[in-house]
């Protein structure tokens, strides 16, 4: 599993003190299963009621889980917690988090070119 550190813009406050190392690491299955549980609301809508899930409180459950620690403060965090981060702050672990996630999906699908080569050696193609 990979972790990155992030440094951060504007930094973490916990009492007097600014906290500016975070580290985050990939998501998991369970990550991406319970950040969607967390974002499911019932809902009263036209066909009754339904669990409905926001897509953007999916993804904050999701960050917050993939934060293994923001100075000495260890992950995951709360959504209080996320909350007091600084927008800058906030944005940078989001857009540092897509990239751990598209470098997993490079790399899943390199292995899975390399496997289709293994499977068609030998194969005449006629």
């Amino acid at each position: 599993m990979a972790i990155i550190d992030v440094p951060l813009i504007v930094g973490y406050k916990i009492g007097e003190d600014l906290l500016y190392d975070a580290k985050i690491r990939d998501i998991t299955a369970g990550d991406i299963i319970e950040s969607q549980v967390n974002a499911e609301r019932l809902m009263q809508t036209e066909n009754g009621p339904e669990l409905v899930t926001s897509p953007t409180l999916a993804g904050v459950h999701m960050l917050r889980r993939q934060i293994v620690s923001i100075g000495n403060v260890n992950g995951p965090l709360s959504l209080d917690e996320i909350y007091r981060l600084d927008p800058l702050d906030y944005n940078l672990l989001q857009s540092k988090a897509e990239e751990l996630e598209t470098a997993a999906m490079k790399k899943i699908t390199a292995e899975e070119n390399a496997q289709r080569g293994r499977d068609s050696e030998g194969e005449s193609g006629d």
